[in-house]
Order: C-alpha cells, then sequence, then structure tokens
C-alpha cells in the first residue's frame, strides 16, 4: 500500500479511507490548538459582557435607591402633615366637648333653676 500501486478495488477503497483518516486527524489536530483559543476569545466576550451588564444593573439600582429616599422624603413630609392635622382636629375636638359640657351644663342650670322658680 505505501508505494505500490492498489491491485483490487478493496485495496483502492482501504487507501481511499487512510487517506480519509489521516485528513480526519489533521482536523482534529487543528481544533485541538484552535478550540482553546476559541474558547479564550468567547471567555473574554463573556466577561465584557457580564461587566457591562453589571455597570448598567448598578447604575439602574442606585437610579432605584435615588428614587426611593426622595419618595421616603415626601412620605415623611406627608407624615407630618397629617400628624400636625390630626392634632389639631383632637385639639378642636376636646375643645368643641368641653364647650359642649359647659353649654349643656349651663342649658341645664338655666333650665332647673326655670323649673324649681315658676
Amino acid at each position: 500500500m505505501g508505494s505500490q500501486a492498489p491491485q483490487t478495488a478493496r485495496e483502492a477503497l482501504i487507501g481511499e479511507l487512510i487517506g480519509d483518516v489521516d485528513a480526519l486527524m489533521a482536523r482534529v489536530d487543528a481544533l485541538r490548538t484552535a478550540l482553546p483559543d476559541a474558547a479564550d476569545r468567547s471567555a473574554a466576550r463573556l466577561e465584557a459582557a457580564a461587566s457591562r451588564l453589571r455597570g448598567e444593573l448598578e447604575r439602574a439600582v442606585e437610579a432605584h435607591i435615588k428614587e426611593l429616599r426622595e419618595l421616603t422624603g415626601e412620605a415623611r413630609a406627608a407624615a407630618r402633615v397629617v400628624d400636625g392635622a390630626s392634632r389639631r382636629f383632637v385639639a378642636m375636638a376636646l375643645l368643641g366637648g368641653v364647650g359642649g359640657g359647659i353649654l349643656g351644663g349651663a342649658l341645664a342650670g338655666v333650665l332647673l333653676a326655670q323649673g324649681l322658680f315658676q
């Protein structure tokens, strides 16, 4: 098979098969050297993409935190307004109750006095 010409079709097919196997082995060797480089390039691209995504996420989170702080400040201010209004309402209700009690007591006294002195 080396330098001799094939004598049968079978020998020709075997020689062709050996040549195909040699070609495949050469391709496998080429892939063995190419795959690590491709893997390194892919890893570098993934790391760069992950870094960009991380930066975008950090910016988004910071923006949301800033927005939440602003909303919290607004909610705190609204709570102060409601607290002040409720204190005024309680004070007015207390004064109204005291005033109503005084007025009711005075009216009862007047009616009682009228009933006694008639």
